[in-house]
């Protein structure tokens, strides 16, 4: 019996490590990615498989232009049966807006958050198996201004670009490419500041729902895309904000 595979990158934390226990309580064995923080990596590794599901981890540092090829080729190996689901999770965020962002900071997040799984996606382009699916994870400041995040937010246009063109190129291979497009969520740094009165009034305003999302309020849609009930879903960007476009 073919073993399902997931790849998920920047899933030592957040949003990606919530997506790899996600995935692997669908029954994906999951290939863990981190790019610094082996110890939170190799904790979600061990949870993984302490509830009986199967995970193994890699490595590789993003913002190296040559990560991508090498990334690729190692995921390769590791997939005898193909890979059935990419997650494109990794992504740095620091201010951006266009009167303070330097010339370094802006390659980074460009390396980072658009030329990474650009070219992840095209180097593992074999390796997906028919009938596969890939999630990238977009954000709300592509769509509505927010946030001291200008280059973030030009980057994360582009992978909502990238999306309907890669839907496109897949397609005859039946392999979808969607994405999902979260809010603020209590990540890293943002979670302690999105609970205080001020950060928390400045998520919600705007929001239907009224509380700050979680990591696992955002890998279940993206579990959902992954799995054959999203068989019939592609090239689209699903909002995942709590109301916020409203």
């Amino acid at each position: 019996m073919a073993i399902r595979t997931a790849f998920v990158t920047g899933s030592s934390q957040g949003i990606g490590a919530a997506t790899a226990r996600a995935l692997a309580a669908d029954g994906y064995r999951v290939i863990v990615h981190y790019g610094g923080n082996r110890d939170k990596a190799e904790a979600v590794v061990a949870e993984i498989r302490g509830g009986g599901g199967g995970a193994e981890l890699v490595s590789g540092d993003l913002s190296d232009p040559q990560t991508p090829a090498r990334l690729a080729a190692e995921v390769a190996a590791r997939c005898p049966d193909g890979l059935q689901a990419l997650v494109m999770n990794a992504a740095v965020m620091p201010p951006s807006d266009i009167g303070v962002c330097s010339e370094e900071t802006f390659d980074r997040i460009f390396t980072v958050n658009l030329r990474a799984p650009f070219f992840l996606l095209q180097a593992l382009s074999p390796t997906l198996a028919e009938g596969a699916s890939v999630v990238f994870v977009s954000s709300l400041t592509a769509r509505r201004v927010t946030g001291g995040v200008a280059a973030y937010a030009t980057m994360k246009g582009g992978i909502e670009t990238l999306v309907r063109r890669a839907a496109h190129e897949f397609g005859p291979r039946w392999i979808r490419v969607n994405a999902v497009a979260p809010g603020t969520t209590a990540t890293g740094p943002i979670a302690a500041w999105a609970e205080t009165p001020q950060g928390f009034e400045i998520t919600t305003r705007d929001q239907a729902l009224k509380r700050v999302a979680q990591p696992e309020d955002i890998a279940g849609p993206i579990a959902f895309l992954c799995s054959d009930a999203a068989r019939w879903i592609t090239g689209t960007v699903i909002p995942v904000d709590g109301g916020a476009l409203l």
